[in-house]
């Protein structure tokens, strides 16, 4: 049996803004400290009609729309599940050339289907590259069942989401 930190960890969003700006800040900040840093985190950006969902890429900043404008009346979900799937090029990379941690965007209503970016974390996981996520409270049970209970859940704090990252053992990535 070994004491070793989970290598598996969500930020437990309660509201996902304040997730967001935390994941892009440690991100960066280990990123100018020579860390392995690579995934995607999420911005909001404004249009016509309302907001954008956009997806960066830590290594170069490339950017992955997400959403598609529906029009001001719709009320369905405008995520778009083949933009989404354009995205995923970046984390297959990850998995072929190695991170000291992988962050994923969201684990959120796609991801518990099975869908969104479900695979490409799996595969991550079963390489053992360390992932970070953000979780809507709302999805937690679904994480927890996802993971089988070897992730731990992080509380919206630079802190503890230091203190997970630093009890890694380090690895060249």
């Amino acid at each position: 049996m070994t004491d070793a930190p989970p290598r598996i960890a969500a930020l437990v969003a309660p509201r996902s803004g304040e997730a967001d700006a935390l994941l892009a800040g440690f991100a960066a900040d280990r990123r100018r400290a020579g860390r392995r840093i690579r995934g995607l985190r999420q911005e909001m950006r404004d249009c016509d009609n309302g907001c954008q969902v956009v997806l960066v890429d830590l290594d170069d900043g490339s950017l992955y729309p997400i959403t598609q404008d529906l029009g001001a009346g719709s009320e369905s979900c405008a995520l778009d599940p083949g933009l989404l799937a354009e995205a995923s090029v970046v984390l297959r990379r990850i998995a072929a050339e190695g991170a000291e941690l992988a962050v994923f965007n969201r684990y959120s209503n796609l991801e518990a289907e099975g869908g969104g970016f479900a695979a490409e974390m799996l595969d991550l996981m079963s390489r053992g590259i360390p992932v970070l996520t953000i979780v809507p409270e709302r999805r937690l049970a679904d994480w927890h069942r996802f993971t089988g209970g070897f992730a731990v859940d992080l509380p919206v704090d630079r802190a503890a989401l230091d203190a997970w990252f630093d009890s890694l053992p380090r690895t060249g990535g």
